[in-house]
């Protein structure tokens, strides 16, 4: 995912366009995935804005990071979805920068669904989309993923 992030991320900074990727400083508590690194060993691409701040247990953060992108008003915000877990984390920013009535809410979904089914999965999957502006996928079985809500 990562380095498709930058890829995109060069291919908008090709086009004239204003590029920064804002990441996390903890995606998943160990506890959930013990022994599996959250991070890259590639050294960071020096020509990218790339800032980690976002943690996906903490609600105050995800209130934090809300607010700091709804005053800095970007035009679009592209949010990367591909798994439920995320879910609150994303639909809570979402809506906060939305309320600026500026920023658009794009989400470019990987899985609407885990690999793996949770109880939960539909539900927490239902509340992002419905946070968000519109949404572009890669696969047909996601675009009738997405389609069902």
């Amino acid at each position: 995912i990562a380095t498709f992030n930058e890829r995109l991320a060069r291919q908008f900074i090709s086009e004239s366009k204003e590029v920064d990727i804002r990441t996390f400083s903890l995606q998943y508590p160990g506890l959930l995935f013990p022994g599996k690194s959250q991070y890259t060993s590639n050294p960071p691409p020096e020509d990218i804005m790339i800032r980690r701040e976002i943690n996906s247990i903490n609600p105050v953060n995800w209130l934090k990071m809300g607010y700091r992108l709804k005053k800095e008003r970007p035009d679009i915000l592209l949010v990367r979805y591909w798994t439920p877990f995320l879910a609150p984390c994303f639909a809570t920013v979402a809506r906060i920068v939305r309320s600026n009535k500026y920023t658009v809410v794009i989400s470019l979904v990987d899985n609407a669904f885990p690999h793996e089914k949770h109880m939960g999965d539909r539900f927490l999957t239902k509340c992002f989309l419905n946070s968000i502006d519109g949404a572009t996928v890669m696969s047909d079985t996601v675009r009738l993923d997405v389609i069902e809500f």
